[in-house]
């Protein structure tokens, strides 16, 4: 018999090492095993089964293993290999370009509808200058973060995979629903914010089966409902000086959802890049915009709001 030790830093609960024992389970020749937070003693019969097999059988569960530790990098260190490794920062880096340009591109296509039809409804500018602002920011952020998500194909544990499923569930459904809570009132904010919320939870939260979707449906409800109920409760009081904070802090959580994306896929060997072309994204975030900003104008209107 061999005892060797295996490195599983992706291994959060106890659900994890239940999963692993259940795949070891099916190799007559492992016979013991003993886990750690980060780690787990394999015994082995090295005549029938190899070392290789052991880590092929805790990677097909999703998890990353070896026989050394992983590397966890700090903040700081990763900041300045964001600087000195452009190559392995290739995605990060079109996270901020994809962002900012999607930004512009639909700012300057909002400035032409303008000047071309907009401008004929009442009061157009005082109403809905800061919401097209901030809807632009909303779609900009959750866009380039859902498109870096989507650039690594992996499998995904249990626990990151219903953090990915809540954080954008919540967030999408916070950022949209604040707007149209503003512009709409209550009904068609908490519409917009829930259905685009609860949408994007499953879709993300997929990942990792059943649990991913749940929790992402739950952070869409949640956040979707929140988000207009917001807006709402201080559309009367200083708003436009609150707004400026919330959206920061909602761009702040986005952002370190695509860092925490990052750094679990990044020093992943069995990770695959393959990013949606910039082109795509740009037709999928002027669709949504439109589909928003049409809902925005002609929707349903509560008096609560000047409706």
């Amino acid at each position: 018999m061999k005892t060797v030790k295996v490195y599983v830093p992706d291994m959060e609960c106890e659900s994890c090492s239940t999963l692993l024992k259940k795949r070891f389970d099916k190799i007559e020749s492992i016979k013991n095993l003993k886990f750690s937070s980060d780690a787990v003693d394999v015994s082995f019969d090295e005549t029938k089964v190899n070392i290789e097999t052991v880590l092929q059988t805790i990677k097909d569960a999703g998890y990353r293993a070896a026989t050394h530790p992983f590397e966890k990098k700090t903040l700081k260190e990763r900041k300045r290999e964001f600087f000195e490794k452009k190559e392995k920062f290739q995605l990060e880096r079109k996270v901020i370009l994809y962002s900012l340009s999607l930004f512009l591109i639909l700012s300057l296509l909002e400035v032409g509808a303008y000047f071309l039809f907009l401008k004929n409804i009442p009061y157009f500018l005082e109403k809905y200058t800061w919401w097209f602002f901030y809807l632009n920011i909303s779609i900009a952020t959750l866009g380039t973060a859902l498109w870096h998500y989507l650039s690594y194909k992996a499998k995904t544990t249990c626990m990151l995979g219903m953090m990915i499923g809540m954080t954008m569930g919540m967030q999408t459904g916070m950022m949209l629903g604040a707007v149209f809570g503003a512009t709409n009132g209550l009904f068609l904010g908490a519409v917009v914010g829930l259905v685009t919320g609860v949408t994007v939870g499953i879709f993300t939260g997929k990942c990792c089966g059943v649990m991913g979707v749940l929790q992402g449906m739950m952070a869409g409800l949640m956040g979707g409902v929140m988000g207009p109920m917001v807006t709402l409760m201080l559309f009367a009081d200083h708003i436009l000086w609150f707004m400026p904070l919330y959206m920061l802090i909602n761009v702040l959580i986005v952002w370190g959802f695509s860092y925490m994306i990052f750094e679990e896929m990044v020093e992943n060997k069995d990770v695959q890049k393959i990013p949606l072309p910039f082109q795509k994204l740009l037709f999928y975030s002027i669709l949504v915009a439109g589909i928003l900003i049409t809902l925005m104008l002609y929707g349903i209107k509560s008096p609560l709001v000047g409706g």
